[in-house]
């Protein structure tokens, strides 16, 4: 009977112990699976860890980016960011830190969504910086440099004048106008500059033009009368020189300059003709009637203008006069019977070109 028994049970016994070896094979592949995919998981994220957030599809809308001074690259790279230039920080901080990168404040335009390292060219090259200029002829008066500045920059008169006062204290002593201290040039801004910039930036660049001759603005007086004369006579370089030496000389022989440019800066305008000006003989600026130098400057002179007043040409010349308006060409003389012949030769020239 036992035996009977006990060959009966050795195969249920069997049975179960595969059962039992299926279910360890299966618990032990799931736990290798498991262990792969966590692997595989903590891999992934290490190795995310040193990807960088990178823009590589089109550029988007373009935006503008202030660069305040004194911000460094670190600076720079966050408001790129902030700005959707670029994707991420290190997207550009780790090339700027490769590279001889010289920041300058501004107003520069990027295009948004730009690769770290397109956005980097862009900002060493420079030429995405947004400036607005104004451009002021050599002899422009103040009257035609308020209207080119509004025109140009959007400043308003109002503004300029009120500049102009805060500047006076620089000048010389008893300058009727700012007139003669806006140095003309090309002058470049950020957007929306204000007046104050502006003009300070004017009246600096004179200040440069005459410390280059050792003078300061505060001495500059007769200097700078001089040459906004000679510059509104002049037409051709050569002849600056010469002019200056005409004005020098009657000068240094108290003869009246006799400028008309001096007259017309008086009335220009406001009175019908020249000749009503002529009779204004209690004017400062008429310098038919008065010996000397005008009250002040009648224009704003140039470098060479401001030259030729410290470096005249040499000669005896006392006249002039221009006997070709087309060309400038213009007769020096002596004498004042020679300067009476080369005026015949211009009303010549008048006759001919009515």
């Amino acid at each position: 009977m036992n035996t009977e028994f006990e060959e009966e049970s050795a195969p249920r016994k069997n049975k179960r112990s595969l059962v039992s070896g299926f279910i360890v094979i299966f618990l032990i592949f799931g736990l290798v699976a498991g262990g792969l995919f966590a692997a595989s998981s903590t891999i992934q994220e290490f190795l995310t860890r040193f990807q960088v957030e990178d823009y590589s599809g089109e550029p988007g809308p373009v935006t503008q980016l202030v660069i305040s001074e004194g911000e460094n690259g670190e600076d720079v790279a966050r408001s790129m960011v902030e700005a959707d230039i670029i994707q991420s920080f290190d997207a550009i901080y780790r090339d700027m830190l490769n590279v001889n990168l010289v920041i300058f404040p501004g107003t520069y335009e990027f295009p948004t969504k730009l690769s770290g390292s397109a956005a980097l060219a862009l900002l060493m090259q420079g030429n995405n910086r947004v400036t607005i200029s104004t451009t002021i002829p050599e002899g422009f008066t103040v009257a035609q440099i308020l209207l080119r500045v509004q025109e140009d920059l959007g400043i308003s008169p109002q503004d300029m004048s009120r500049a102009f006062e805060s500047q006076l204290q620089r000048l010389p002593d008893g300058l009727p106008t700012i007139e003669g201290y806006l140095f003309p040039a090309t002058y470049s801004f950020d957007p929306n500059p204000d007046a104050d910039e502006v003009v300070t930036a004017m009246v600096d660049r004179m200040e440069s033009e005459l410390s280059g001759y050792e003078i300061t603005l505060k001495e500059s007086f007769p200097v700078v009368v001089l040459a906004s004369v000679i510059q509104a006579e002049g037409m051709l370089r050569e002849d600056f020189y010469k002019i200056s030496r005409v004005f020098t000389n009657r000068l240094e022989r108290t003869i009246a300059l006799q400028s008309d440019p001096t007259v017309k800066y008086r009335y220009e305008g406001s009175l019908d003709s020249f000749q009503e000006g002529m009779k204004d003989t209690e004017s400062l600026f008429n310098t038919y009637a008065h010996p000397g130098l005008p009250l002040g400057p009648i224009s704003n002179p140039g470098a060479l203008a401001i030259e030729a007043a410290l470096r005249p040409a040499i000669g005896d010349w006392l006249y002039f006069v221009s006997i070709n308006l087309d060309t400038g060409e213009t007769i020096f003389s002596e004498t004042l019977a020679q300067h009476e012949k080369a005026a015949d030769l211009y009303r010549q020239w008048l006759r001919d070109n009515p």
